[in-house]
């Protein structure tokens, strides 16, 4: 069932008006003030709606009397919900439309709140509340576009022993639409017929210089990774594997989390030498799993060709690589990373890190 009617960019309103919600709350004593978003394609306005009545209602006295255009609206309050034993428990609720649909969507999260047991908390996963009626006067309009801009992902397998670790590239402006689709990807590693052969490690990137709140960023990503980790699928791999889940996750080169070194099964793989570990370099430290995990990171990352940072970085690593006498990891024709090793490419033209 699609509660969102097919479109993607109310989804995404909803999505992250309602984690946007929940981090406003998590480290505030008081409820937060009822807030709208009014979206129109790229654009997005924000209407706190102060009010002593029903906020809900206020909202569409507000619309009412909306100058600038807008096909979406999103409207966030903090209230309740109750629990299987019919006791309220805090919530943010999100009601999200589109004026080209006669329904919209209404999402909940409930939480206990800082003031309640010192520390912040969400309960249980989002809930779905309905579809309720557009508070307004539908708009009809000739093929609206509902489809939204999805999520940009790399992802490739590498070697870990006798096992397989992952790694993959999220690209994004909207961190809610990121961690869905790192939950989605951790859930199909648990989950599909090679299963058995995951190590349990496994790293996510996403793109720098695209998310513009680093710390709602990293909020929404530590939540997601707790949430994922403690569903049923999770629980049911590491019990029937004994193997334990261990994440990581960088926002470019800053670390979110990191679960790597917590591993007890082992000693991570060395350098070639003492002496390539001790001759300095951003890369001198790196095992040779590292190194290949941060060519995959750098190859991945979108226009690199003319991202500064991303040369500097492939210029520095080809040289360790160079130094250590490595052969750099093996790439398609189309310069994305290959899953396993295989007989280099006889395709025409240079890779973008060997443009000069």
């Amino acid at each position: 069932m699609d509660i969102f009617n097919g479109n993607r960019k109310l989804e995404a309103a909803v999505m992250f008006a309602l984690d946007w919600g929940v981090y406003l709350r998590h480290d505030l004593d008081e409820p937060i003030a009822p807030f709208m978003y009014l979206l129109n394609g790229d654009e997005k306005r924000v209407r706190v709606l102060m009010t002593e009545g029903d906020p809900i209602e206020y909202a569409a006295r507000v619309l009412a009397q909306e100058k600038e255009p807008f096909q979406q609206f999103v409207i966030g309050i903090e209230g309740y919900l109750r629990d299987e034993n019919n006791e309220r428990i805090d919530a943010i609720i999100v009601q999200g439309f589109d004026k080209t649909q006669a329904k919209g969507v209404i999402l909940g999260q409930m939480f206990s709140p800082m003031e309640k047991g010192g520390t912040f908390r969400k309960i249980e996963r989002a809930a779905f509340l309905g579809n309720p009626d557009l508070p307004m006067a539908r708009e009809k309009m000739e093929a609206p576009d509902y489809t939204g801009e999805g999520v940009g992902v790399n992802a490739m397998g590498m070697k870990y022993g006798d096992l397989t670790q992952y790694a993959a590239f999220f690209t994004h402006s909207n961190p809610s639409l990121i961690v869905d689709m790192m939950k989605r990807f951790l859930h199909a590693k648990v989950t599909d017929e090679r299963a058995d052969s995951f190590s349990g490690r496994i790293e996510l990137v996403i793109t720098p210089g695209v998310v513009k709140n680093g710390d709602f960023l990293k909020f929404v990503v530590l939540n997601a990774m707790v949430e994922e980790r403690q569903a049923p699928p999770a629980l049911s791999w590491e019990q029937r594997t004994g193997r334990k889940l261990r994440i990581n996750v960088k926002h470019g080169e800053v670390g979110l989390l990191n679960e790597f070194e917590l591993e007890d099964d082992g000693e991570p793989e060395a350098p070639k030498s003492e002496e390539n570990a001790t001759e300095g370099g951003k890369y001198a430290a790196f095992s040779v799993t590292q190194l290949e995990m941060e060519f995959n990171r750098i190859i991945a990352i979108p226009n690199a060709r003319t991202n500064i940072t991303a040369l500097e970085d492939m210029t520095e690593l080809m040289a360790e690589y160079k130094r250590r006498g490595l052969a750099l990891p093996e790439v398609s024709a189309e310069g994305k990373p290959k899953p396993q090793p295989k007989a280099k490419s006889k395709g025409k033209g240079k890779p973008w890190w060997k443009f000069w």
